[in-house]
C-alpha cells in the first residue's frame, strides 16, 4: 500500500498543486480503491458462498448445517470480512485513518449485532421446528431479552471507544441514571420477569384459547414475547396486550379443556312447578314402554311396594306412603339419554340435578362434558340436548316454565 501511495504522490508532482493537495488526492484515490476492492471481495465471497456452501447445505440432513445455510448468520458474517480487510490497511492512508476508524467502530458494532441477532434467531428456529416441547415452551421471550442485552453490551463498547473512556466509566454513569432507566424500560422488565414466570409455570402456550374480558380478549395465542402477548379473537381482530399483564391479573385460559378432550356443559331449564304430580298407573304405563325406564321402574316399583307392605300403608291416598313423582322419573331418564349419548364423554360427571326453586319454577340443571371440543360441535351438542328436554318434557306431563307473553294475556282475556 505504501508502494501504490508513493507512486501516487510522484505521479501528481506534475501537478501545479501544494504537497497538502497531492497527499489528499492520492489517500482519496487509494481509500476510494480500497472500498471498491473490499465491495468487490464482499460480493465474490457472498457468490461463492451461494454457488457451493448454500446448496450442499440444503441437500445436507444434518439439522443444525441445514438451518445454518438458511438463516443469516453467514452472510451477516461475509459482511465483516470487507469491514476487517479495511482496518487492516486503514493505515497506509493517515489522511483519512481517524474518520474511518470512527466510522468502522459504528459499522462493526452494527455488524456484530446484525451477526449476534441472527445466530439467536437461528437458534429460535431450531428449538420451534425442531423441539417437541417448542409449542408448550416457547424460549422466543429469553431469547430478545438476551437480544436486549447483547445491544446494551455492544453500545456500551462503542460509546466507550468513541469517548475514549473505559466501559466501567460509563457503567457507573448507567448505575446513577438507573432510575430513569427503569421508567423508560419498565415494560421490558416486568415482561421478562412475566416471561420467565409463565414459561417456568406453563401459564400461556401459543396456540391456547385464553379470556380477558377486560382487554377484549377471547381468542387463540399467536404469539408472545418479552413484552406482549398477541392474540387473534374470534371475529378475527388481534389484540396484543402487556405480557406482565397475564400475571398481575387474572385471565381464563382453556387449554384443558382441549387436553382433557371434555368441555362442560352446564345448562339449566326451568320446570313448572304446577306441572310435578305423584306418578298414577296410567302415567306409570305409559313410561314403561321407555327403554331407558324400563329397569328403573320395575326395579323401583318393587322396592316401593314392598317398603309400604312392610309399614302396611294405605296406599289408596296419595300422600300414604313412598311414591315416585313425575319430575323424578324424568331426572333418571335424562341421566340415562346422556350416558347412552355418544357425543357426551363416558369418563365424565353427568348429572341431572335440582337447584333451588325460584319464582319462574324448578331449574333442572344438566351437569356434562361433551366429547368434542370444537366451539361449533360443543354448540351443536349442547342445543341437540336441550332440544330433546324441550321436546319430552310433555311425555312426563311435565309443562317448562315460561313467561306469559303479549299473546298468552290476550287469549286469556278473550276466553274471560
Amino acid at each position: 500500500m505504501n508502494y501504490i501511495r508513493d507512486l501516487l504522490l510522484e505521479f501528481l508532482l506534475d501537478l501545479n498543486i501544494s504537497e497538502t493537495i497531492r497527499i489528499i488526492i492520492a489517500d482519496s484515490v487509494l481509500l476510494l480503491g480500497l472500498l471498491i476492492v473490499s465491495i468487490f471481495t464482499y460480493f465474490i465471497l457472498k457468490f461463492i458462498f451461494n454457488l457451493t456452501i448454500k446448496k450442499a447445505g440444503k441437500r445436507s440432513n444434518a439439522i443444525f448445517i441445514k438451518g445454518l445455510v438458511e438463516s443469516k448468520v453467514i452472510p451477516n458474517l461475509l459482511k465483516l470480512i470487507p469491514a476487517i480487510f479495511i482496518i487492516q490497511l486503514i493505515k497506509y492512508i493517515p489522511t483519512f485513518e481517524n474518520f474511518i476508524d470512527f466510522i468502522l467502530v459504528i459499522v462493526i458494532a452494527y455488524l456484530v449485532l446484525k451477526i449476534s441477532m441472527s445466530v439467536i434467531d437461528l437458534i429460535n428456529d431450531l428449538y420451534n421446528k425442531y423441539n417437541k416441547n417448542a409449542r408448550n415452551k416457547p424460549i422466543k421471550g429469553i431469547l430478545t431479552a438476551i437480544k436486549i442485552l447483547i445491544v446494551v453490551v455492544v453500545m456500551i463498547v462503542v460509546v466507550s471507544n468513541l469517548l475514549g473512556e473505559s466501559p466501567t466509566v460509563i457503567l457507573a454513569g448507567l448505575g446513577a441514571m438507573s432510575a430513569v432507566l427503569m421508567l423508560i424500560f419498565q415494560d421490558s422488565i416486568l415482561g421478562l420477569v412475566a416471561g420467565f414466570q409463565m414459561s417456568a409455570n406453563d401459564l400461556v402456550r401459543i396456540g391456547d384459547w385464553i379470556e380477558m374480558p377486560k382487554y377484549g380478549v377471547d381468542g387463540n395465542v399467536m404469539d408472545v414475547t418479552l413484552t406482549f402477548i398477541q392474540v387473534e379473537n374470534w371475529d378475527k381482530t388481534t389484540v396484543t396486550i402487556p405480557a406482565y399483564k397475564l400475571i398481575s391479573e387474572s385471565f381464563t385460559n382453556w387449554r384443558s379443556v382441549f387436553d382433557t378432550g371434555g368441555r362442560r356443559i352446564k345448562r339449566s331449564v326451568n320446570i313448572d312447578v304446577k306441572s310435578v304430580k305423584v306418578l298414577d298407573d296410567k302415567l306409570f304405563d305409559k313410561l314403561m314402554k321407555v327403554d331407558y325406564l324400563k329397569e328403573y321402574l320395575t326395579s323401583k316399583k318393587e322396592e316401593i311396594n314392598k317398603h309400604n307392605k312392610k309399614l302396611n300403608t294405605d296406599t289408596k291416598v296419595e300422600l300414604n306412603g313412598r311414591r315416585l313423582t313425575n319430575l323424578g322419573v324424568y331426572r333418571i331418564y335424562l341421566t340415562e339419554y346422556l350416558k347412552n349419548h355418544p357425543d357426551i364423554h363416558p369418563e365424565m360427571w353427568r348429572i341431572v340435578r335440582q337447584l333451588q326453586t325460584t319464582n319462574t319454577g324448578v331449574p333442572l340443571e344438566i351437569y356434562a362434558f361433551s366429547s368434542k371440543t370444537s366451539w361449533a360441535d360443543y354448540e351443536r351438542i349442547m342445543a341437540d340436548i336441550f332440544d330433546h328436554i324441550y321436546a319430552t318434557t310433555n311425555y312426563f306431563d311435565l309443562r317448562i316454565y315460561q313467561e306469559p307473553s303479549g299473546d298468552d294475556l290476550t287469549k286469556g282475556l278473550n276466553r274471560g
